[in-house]
């Protein structure tokens, strides 16, 4: 049996998840497509079927939400620094 890491919080969506989500990349002048949790921790432009999206805006992995800053990257936290902790071991 395989231990369960990271947050067992249940994350809030208040979009469909299973639609076509897109945040801008002002430094390479164009849309990508993104996942649900990507997507809600954005700080920067973001749009659901080419619709542009006004949701509130949560530190990444979490469903505490914070205020804007329009810097064009994902909010940070405790589960993104976990993530990328494990990314670069993997490498």
């Amino acid at each position: 049996m395989s231990e369960k890491t990271g947050s067992t919080e249940k994350m809030e969506y208040l979009f469909n998840e299973a639609k076509h989500l897109e945040i801008y990349i002002p430094t390479l002048n164009r849309w990508h497509r993104v996942t649900p949790t990507d997507f809600r921790s954005w700080d920067g432009k973001r749009r659901i079927q080419g619709e542009e999206y006004e949701g509130p805006l949560y530190a990444y992995g979490t469903n505490r939400k914070v205020s804007p800053k329009h810097n064009n990257k994902i909010i940070p936290s405790e589960v993104l620094n976990q993530r990328n902790a494990r990314s670069q071991k993997l490498r």
